[in-house]
Formats: structure tokens, C-alpha cells, sequence
């Protein structure tokens, strides 16, 4: 292709910003990068009713979040401007009139209760459904009359009658439509606002968008495109069908089945680089078969004839552990930082924090990246680091075997003699101990020099310490949340519980 390489997006903003628009977008933003061509986005807000300046705010937002940029676009304009098909709409009926001066498209005066009628035949008939023509051969002199009466139209594409419509898709090869199945689709609505088949294809000639990669969805509207370009006498662009990202039934993914909305993700806590990792490998294998790679390491080394049409399954618990990764390799420092909203929401601290929270926050952070998924399950998960009020839990009905037995060991320790000696030994430890801050080292040596003057086994000495410090079966090791809530908060905590158990 001579012409220089231009991609886009085209979200609709008639709600939350979708999934599908990051991962679609992170495709043509690739393969824009490795021919050194341009990305563009695109607003297609032509359906007034639902289309909101909220929803458009959230698409910009989401994917600069996630560093899908582009260099032409509604919010920065460019050549081709403007980039809100709301703010292009009365050159689409000019174009529509274009194809009907041409032959090529016919005003069709129709009515609702006509159309309602045509579709009940068809179901009777069992036949698929769609435009029968009816307008198609009325006369100029009946047109004319019928405009100067003023009677309601829309603008309907004159679809071939016999032959074929053949798409080349570069993933998938010529996909064959016959012509006389497809029905002449609305170009132009009664309200006078394009439609998007008629919108999309005037924009992406206007704005020289030479490759058009979006979902297979649009396929079996593509031989409609590819005849509105032979109406105009425009070139066509290249067209790429991605596959759609599937629930694991394999149906398409839906807000029914999976979270759908970008927001949803962000709010979550999922790492922008653990979510365009994941997106990247929908449909998609890096060099070496790589599963953990930068947006940078995707976009130079995409090759869009290496995508797998099978259709991805939008999994969850992987991107959970690829969120993980990320979360391991990202700086400390940065990643504190990023969960620092997640800990206030929890409520552990206000809108400043000590320099000693802060270290004691970045210690925290550290030690639950390593299993974590989220930064908001870092933020559930350290909760045991800031609540020095807690009672043990009960056994109920609903707990499987492994949490019975747990608990059932916490109140066995705080009950037996061998537990309670424990667990005052230590406290006295404790006190003598000189400063308020226990290093890492100290707090293991406090515990290992307790466990060796009891002289017996870890269970019978560290659960009993493990219930009157967190109130909890497993979690953080103890040496690391003595480090970090510092003596004072360790001797409360021991000292509460052993009034509440009359330990």
C-alpha cells in the first residue's frame, strides 16, 4: 500500500467505556507504530438519544489512563477535523443526496406501520427479515410530489439485486457474500442524522483512514461498506476483523457474564500494564511466546498476519495472575503510591500520612504483592496491619473443612495452658523491650527465643501468639506485622485479647 498507514478507533459514548474499545485500540495503535503510520480516534456520536458528554469524558479518560494514545482526535483536533461525527453532520446528508443524484441510493417514504407489517409477513413466511424494495422503483415525478407534500423519508443504499459482494480480509481471506440476501440498509434516518454505516464510511475516506481493524461483529456489515465505496468511486481501505473477546461459554463477552467496563478495572485496582497485557495477548502470541510484556515490547514487535482467530476467552483469574506479575515488577515506590486511594478508601488513614506510615505502607505494599491480585485486594488484605480491635471468628455451618479446623486451633491455643504461657512470656518480652520500633530481625528473635523457652512444637506456641495478634487462622507472618505496627500497637492488641478471652 502507497499510501501512508492511518488506523483508528471509533467508540460510541452512549455509556461506560468498554473493554473491547482498549483492546481493539491496542491493535491499531500497534500496527499504526510498526509502519510508521498514525492513530486516530474517533467519536461516533450520531445516536443523540443515548450518545452523553459524560460517557465521551470516560472514553478519553480510560485510554490515556492506559497510554493508548492518539495523534488526531476530538480533544486535539488535527488535519481532518472535526473529529466528532455530531459536530460533521450536515455533510453526510449532502453525501446521502450524492448517491441518490447518482442513482446509487432512493428516498424511501415508507411508514412505521408499513415496515411492522412487512416484518410479521416475513416471520409468517419464515423469511428473513429485511427491506423488500418497495420504494425503490418509484418514479422521479412520485418522489418529487411525495418531498413537496412533505411526507417523512429516510435514504436507503441501492444494494445490487444479483452477483456477489466479496470481502478480503487480510486474517481471513475473501469472505463471499451473495448480493441478493442483503438488504438495501438505511443511509440516512427520517430525523435527518446518518446512520453509522453511511457516517463510518464518509469519515474514514475524509480522514484517509488507509486500514480498518475492528471486531468480526462488523463483518457482515462490510459488503454494505464496500458497496458504499464503489458508489462514491472512493478506494476502499484494507479491512482486519479481530475476534471477539468471549466468556468462557465462548459466547461474546457481556456485562452479564464479565465485567465490561474500563472504569470497572481501574476501580478494582488492576494495573494499567497488567490490563494491556492481558488485552495483548487476546488473540495475539508475543516473540518467544513471551507472557508478561510492556505496551513498548508489544507495539515493536506486532505483526498483525501472526493473530489467532480462535476466539479469546476473557479470563479473569489469568489476568489476575498477569496483574500480579506486574505488580511484582513495578517499583515500589510507584506502586505505593498507586495504592495509596485503595488504603484511604479502607479508611486506615486520612489525607496525610506520617513519614513512619509511609514506610510502614510501602512494607505492607511490598509484602502482599507477592500473592495479591489488585492493589484493592493489597488494601483488603492489609487490614490486619491497621485494626488493632477484632474478636476471633466462630465456626458456622457454611465453612469447608480447612477454615473449621483453623479456627477451631485459634480458640484451642488461647484455651490450653502451654498457649497461655506462651502468649504472656512473650508480652513480657515485649515490654523490656527497649525501643518502639522492632526491627525485623529482633521481632523474629522475640519469637524464636519465646518458642525456645516454652520448648515445644511452633503450633502449640505460634497460633495462640497468631490469634491474640491478628484474630485470624493464616495471614501475615507475625514477625513482619510486629515490624511494622511497632511495640506499642503489638502490646494493645496482646492486651485486648487477653481480656476479652480471660486469657
Amino acid at each position: 500500500m502507497s499510501r501512508k498507514i492511518r488506523t483508528r478507533v471509533a467508540p460510541s459514548p452512549t455509556g461506560d467505556p468498554h473493554v473491547g474499545t482498549a483492546y481493539i485500540a491496542m491493535f491499531n495503535i500497534a500496527f499504526a507504530h510498526v509502519n510508521n503510520g498514525e492513530f486516530i480516534l474517533r467519536i461516533e456520536d450520531t445516536d443523540q438519544v443515548r450518545s452523553t458528554k459524560e460517557s465521551e469524558n470516560m472514553i478519553f479518560d480510560s485510554l490515556k489512563w492506559l497510554g493508548l494514545n492518539w495523534s488526531e482526535g476530538p480533544d486535539i483536533s488535527g488535519p481532518y477535523a472535526p473529529y466528532r461525527q455530531s459536530e460533521r453532520f450536515d455533510m453526510y446528508g449532502d453525501y446521502a443526496r450524492e448517491l441518490v443524484e447518482k442513482g446509487e441510493a432512493y428516498y424511501c417514504f415508507c411508514t412505521p406501520e408499513r415496515l411492522s407489517n412487512l416484518r410479521e409477513r416475513q416471520k409468517a413466511m419464515k423469511k428473513a427479515p429485511g427491506y423488500d424494495g418497495h420504494c425503490r422503483s418509484l418514479s422521479k415525478e412520485e418522489v418529487k410530489a411525495k418531498l413537496d407534500a412533505g411526507d417523512p423519508y429516510v435514504i436507503r443504499l441501492k444494494m445490487p439485486y444479483e452477483g456477489q459482494t466479496i470481502v478480503h480480509d487480510r486474517l481471513r481471506g475473501d469472505i463471499v457474500f451473495e448480493n441478493n440476501i442483503i438488504d438495501d440498509q438505511v443511509l440516512l434516518k427520517a430525523d435527518g442524522y446518518p446512520t453509522y454505516h453511511l457516517a463510518n464510511v464518509v469519515d474514514d475516506h475524509l480522514m484517509k483512514i488507509t486500514t480498518v481493524i475492528r471486531a468480526e461483529e462488523w463483518i457482515s456489515s462490510t459488503p454494505k461498506h464496500i458497496q458504499l465505496y464503489k458508489a462514491f468511486g472512493w478506494e476502499k481501505p484494507e479491512f482486519i476483523h479481530m475476534p471477539l473477546l468471549r466468556n468462557s461459554d465462548r459466547t461474546k463477552i457481556s456485562k452479564r457474564k464479565n465485567p465490561v467496563s474500563l472504569n470497572w478495572y481501574r476501580e478494582e485496582g488492576y494495573l494499567k500494564e497488567g490490563l494491556l497485557n492481558f488485552l495483548g495477548m487476546m488473540a495475539y502470541s508475543v516473540k518467544e511466546g513471551k507472557e508478561i510484556f510492556s505496551l513498548e515490547e508489544f507495539k515493536d514487535t506486532f505483526n498483525i498476519d501472526n493473530v489467532s482467530l480462535g476466539g479469546p476467552v476473557f479470563d479473569l483469574v489469568k489476568l489476575g495472575w498477569i496483574n500480579n506479575q506486574h505488580m511484582r515488577l513495578k517499583d515500589l515506590k510507584e506502586l505505593t503510591d498507586l495504592a495509596v486511594p485503595f488504603f484511604k478508601e479502607e479508611g486506615y488513614f486520612g489525607n496525610e500520612m506520617t513519614s513512619h506510615e509511609r514506610i510502614a505502607m510501602e512494607r505492607i505494599v511490598e509484602l502482599l504483592r507477592e500473592h495479591a491480585h489488585t492493589l484493592k485486594e493489597i488494601a483488603k488484605e492489609a487490614a490486619v496491619y491497621y485494626k488493632d480491635e477484632y474478636e476471633l471468628p466462630e465456626v458456622t455451618e457454611e465453612m469447608n473443612k480447612k477454615e473449621r479446623k483453623g479456627i477451631e486451633r485459634l480458640h484451642k491455643g488461647i484455651a490450653d495452658e502451654t498457649g497461655k504461657k506462651s502468649i504472656k512470656l512473650f508480652l513480657e518480652k515485649l515490654k523490656e523491650f527497649p525501643t518502639e520500633e522492632i526491627e525485623l530481625e529482633a521481632a523474629k528473635k522475640l519469637l524464636t527465643d519465646t518458642l525456645e523457652e516454652i520448648g515445644e512444637g511452633p503450633g502449640k506456641v505460634y497460633m495462640p501468639l497468631r490469634a491474640v495478634l491478628t484474630g485470624e487462622p493464616r495471614g501475615a507472618d507475625l514477625y513482619n506485622l510486629i515490624f511494622v505496627i511497632g511495640k506499642k500497637r503489638t502490646i494493645k492488641r496482646i492486651e485486648n485479647m487477653i481480656k476479652k478471652y480471660n486469657i
